[in-house]
């Protein structure tokens, strides 16, 4: 892990292996630390990316709402690849970072050689739930009261057929919760979770999509699985893939089922 400056934020990188350039962009309180399972399937045949998304992990969490958008994401994105000097790379966004591989893809093909998108649009179908989700747990944050905010979020749809697994993903999980800076959980909640658009009214942009693209979803991820459809639908040339026994958190619930369709989709 290193780190490199994109604009004014220092932003926590891995970048292993050697071959065809794939970027991973992890989903909302999960950093890079959640692609353990793919960064190993990937490294022997490809060069794996990973970093953490402003307010994640290590990379800098502004202090303040207006350092986060979906927009920000977007330019990070952009800004990684410039400073690795990578000029086109397969991009994988699973959950909060499919927005930003989405945008890229449709704004920039050009940089975008394959396109996968991972248990993305949780509640697209009911954006007045996700709303209300952020605003309950902005709430516990500014109240200080974290260990309430991470029992909540492990209960949600998004974490908790991983969490139920057993004593240790849920700790796992509970990990990466709080492994991620306080400002990042409330801005990015408050700036991009509750903000974003529904993707039922983003058809246009979804039909303007030129890569192959693989969407994937849990069998079991209920928030996600209209929107899975709806991509796979609507993006030209995109094939559904469905995870068996898995909730939302199908990288980390099924890791061979996942690299596996990963795997082929990318080769």
């Amino acid at each position: 892990m290193h780190k490199i400056q994109v604009g004014d934020l220092a932003v926590a990188v891995s970048d292993s292996g050697d071959g065809p350039p794939v970027l991973l962009l992890h989903g909302f309180a999960c950093g890079k630390r959640m692609w353990l399972h793919q960064i190993r399937a990937l490294n022997a045949r490809f060069r794996v990316i990973a970093y953490d998304q402003r307010g994640h992990g290590l990379t800098d969490a502004p202090a303040v709402a207006t350092g986060y958008s979906a927009g920000h994401l977007v330019r990070d994105l952009v800004g990684v690849l410039d400073a690795l000097q990578i000029e086109r790379a397969a991009i994988v966004g699973f959950s909060l970072g499919g927005g930003p591989a989405l945008v890229l893809a449709a704004s920039q093909p050009q940089r975008v050689s394959r396109l996968v998108l991972a248990d993305v649009g949780a509640g697209a179908d009911e954006p007045v739930k996700i709303e209300a989700m952020a605003r309950r747990w902005g709430d516990l944050i500014r109240r200080g009261e974290v260990d309430e905010l991470v029992c909540e979020m492990l209960r949600s749809e998004l974490f908790k057929f991983y969490a139920r697994r057993n004593v240790r993903r849920r700790n796992h999980m509970a990990a990466l919760i709080r492994a991620t800076p306080i400002d990042g959980l409330r801005f990015t909640l408050s700036e991009v979770l509750a903000k974003r658009k529904s993707l039922f009214r983003l058809t246009g942009v979804l039909k303007s999509v030129q890569a192959p693209s693989l969407v994937m979803v849990g069998q079991l991820d209920y928030v996600c699985s209209k929107a899975a459809r709806l991509l796979a639908q609507t993006i030209p040339n995109a094939a559904l893939k469905v995870i068996a026994n898995s909730g939302h958190m199908a990288p980390l619930e099924q890791p061979a089922a996942f690299n596996a369709a990963l795997l082929e989709f990318l080769s």
